[in-house]
């Protein structure tokens, strides 16, 4: 056994096995620390991450006597070696900054970032510029603002379920992908499951978006490995539900508007000048949301219609995971389905259809929707405008949660705030964290399906650090899937004590507007 080896396997029984690293993949990541880019002549052997500071100490003294170089992240190494000589252990000791702590740190009082104000959403076009675009982006970047910098760790979702890890962060993720595109890296499975290990939140891009976006260098990895056939089987599984069961999940359409048929004085026609979009996650996991919606455009005398059972998927997951193809077969017969009803404008109550219509179905699969796209807050915000609805007074303190998908992906953030400031006597209470800055709720980039545990210890956390502090025990968002991810993470033992209530913007809406 090696120097090397005869270390690692003693740390491991100093520490966490996991805190160890010594996979090519790790240390691949770790090299571009400055001290390394400084000194040719070295390159991390074994990195070991420790979280406290008895950790450390521990891991210091096992090295007092160990025929090694021990070289604590950030800090300057001036050691003398030949190249042949010690193995080369890097400390990795950096607190990663909270979520809070780094907006904090930009010096706005209102805790929102500035370049996030700025925020341009932009367009690639179709999927081949996009990696015109990244391979600019990485193989032409000098990666300096990455050397010492943990800044978009502290903004990723994930990070923190992964021990702070570089690896597993956004900017892990940023260097693998420069690896791999440079061909430094080989796509390996825990390169698979690190890209995959993401909700692609968009959050990561929040220091150095105008440089670095990384949720769409994620998606296009996510894309390559498809096309290698290597993404994970649960998102085959999904794209096999969806050709034949029109759900991700193989829910039988039988049971798409099981509680929608219950609603009187309902006329469907076949074709008219508003479609009802429910998408597969509000017609079958929140129908309570599908109900309200159906109800108000029912009750507001809205000329409309749906596609009913033969609605299907919008095939949000098969873009997200990578499956590009099957995706592109999905959007062109979902636009077909919708041509046939001559709507002028499709409203969705959900973020993720609403953001793959808008943005992922022209820019990635470069398809056209043949309408206007709408989600429900801006078709009620309309309403309000109009008059058209009356809305009685609700004696309530709600917080509003801002879905990833539409509002850091599509810039949508006044319309669902001004529906619910709409409704009488019903108080507002922001998120100490809300709109750009806002943390996701983990559910996000197919992280539900691939990696359940990190997404629901995502959801903990923006319950605990952000909704908590509020005071409100009412939950709102606009989102079935930040919805079920909120419901579920408020099952668990540390929320059971408080009264949560969690819905959706237009469930309240709805009950304003019944009458006693």
């Amino acid at each position: 056994m090696n120097s090397k080896d005869r270390i690692t396997e003693q740390l491991k029984r100093v520490i966490k096995k996991g805190q160890v690293l010594t996979d090519l993949e790790d240390r691949y990541v770790y090299s571009f620390e400055k001290i390394f880019l400084d000194r040719i002549d070295i390159q991390p052997d074994i990195i070991v991450r420790v979280s406290s500071l008895k950790e450390e100490n521990e891991v210091k003294r096992f090295f007092e006597n160990k025929d090694a170089i021990l070289i604590e992240r950030g800090k300057i190494f001036s050691h003398n070696r030949n190249k042949s000589s010690k193995t080369i252990v890097l400390l990795d000791n950096v607190e990663i900054p909270t979520l809070k702590n780094c907006i904090d740190g930009t010096g706005k009082k209102d805790g929102s970032r500035a370049k996030f104000d700025k925020l341009d959403i932009k367009g690639y076009g179709t999927y081949r510029n996009l990696a015109l675009a990244l391979q600019n982006l990485f193989l032409g970047k000098t990666l300096t603002k990455c050397q010492q910098c943990t800044t978009c760790s502290g903004y990723c979702t994930v990070s923190s379920s992964f021990n702070g890890v570089e690896s597993w962060s956004s900017k892990g993720r940023m260097l693998i992908t420069r690896g791999i595109m440079k061909g430094d890296l080989i796509f390996s499975d825990k390169i698979v499951d690190i890209l995959y290990s993401c909700t692609k939140c968009g959050l990561c891009y929040a220091q150095c978006f105008q440089d670095l976006e990384f949720h769409e260098a994620i998606l296009y990895l996510r894309h390559l490995i498809a096309e290698k056939n290597l993404a994970p089987q649960v998102f085959h599984t999904a794209a096999d539900n969806i050709f034949e069961h029109g759900d991700p999940s193989a829910i039988p359409t039988n049971r798409r508007l099981l509680r929608v048929k219950n609603i009187s004085n309902l006329n469907l026609p076949e074709k008219a000048n508003t479609l009802c979009w429910l998408g597969c996650t509000v017609a079958t996991r929140t129908p309570k949301t599908a109900e309200a919606f159906i109800n108000i455009l029912n009750r507001s005398n809205t000329e409309f219609t749906t596609l009913g059972n033969k609605e299907g998927c919008c095939g949000y997951v098969l873009i997200s995971s990578g499956l590009w193809e099957e995706a592109k077969k999905v959007a062109n017969d979902t636009v077909e389905r919708i041509e046939k009803t001559k709507a002028q404008t499709l409203v969705t109550p959900c973020s993720g259809c609403y953001y793959t219509f808008k943005r992922l179905y022209p820019e990635i699969l470069d398809i056209n929707m043949p309408c206007e796209i709408l989600h429900t807050s801006q078709f009620l915000e309309k309403k309000i405008k109009t008059e058209e609805i009356n809305l009685k007074p609700l004696d309530l303190n709600v917080t509003y949660h801002d879905p990833c998908s539409l509002g850091r992906h599509c810039n949508v953030y006044n319309p669902p705030r001004n529906v619910l400031k709409a409704i009488p006597h019903l108080n507002l209470v922001e998120m100490p964290l809300n709109r750009n800055c806002a943390r996701c709720c983990g559910g996000g980039g197919g992280l539900w399906t691939f990696n359940n545990d990190v997404s629901l210890q995502s959801t903990q956390t923006r319950l605990k650090e952000d909704f908590i502090p509020t005071n409100v025990n009412i939950l709102t968002t606009a989102c079935p899937q930040c919805q079920l991810n909120f419901r579920f993470a408020s099952r668990t033992k540390n929320f059971t004590e408080r009264s949560l209530k969690i819905y959706d913007i237009t469930e309240l809406f709805e009950l304003a507007m019944q009458f006693e």
